[in-house]
């Protein structure tokens, strides 16, 4: 089953289904702010709530939410721990010191 159709058919919030399948949109090697995908989401303010989404994503590591990271370009945190987190996004290619993503600049998803 495909992640899309395990999302629609998933038992969660019209919210959560609409950040997770926003987020698959953000491909490997590459990081989204939480505030930019609330409002790829259609729900522009809710950073927060999408924060509370990505610690209860019941499709990790499939739906990456170890790719949604704040705003000041630090890692920020992560259900399964940030060291974890980290170990991740370097895996894809991200490149971070001191748990902030060198040379951050947010993606622009269409």
């Amino acid at each position: 089953m495909s992640n899309l159709s395990s999302i629609n058919k998933a038992d969660i919030s019209d919210f959560e289904k609409r950040v997770y399948l926003a987020l698959l949109k953000v491909p490997k090697g590459q990081v989204v702010t939480y505030g930019a995908l609330a409002k790829l989401a259609g729900f522009p303010g809710a950073a927060r709530a999408v924060g509370s989404a990505m610690n209860k994503n019941p499709f990790a590591p499939s739906v990456a939410c170890h790719r949604v990271v704040r705003s000041d370009g630090s890692v920020g945190e992560f259900a399964y721990g940030t060291k974890r987190k980290i170990a991740m996004l370097r895996k894809e290619g991200v490149r971070i010191e001191k748990e902030r993503i060198t040379d951050f600049k947010e993606i622009k998803i269409a």
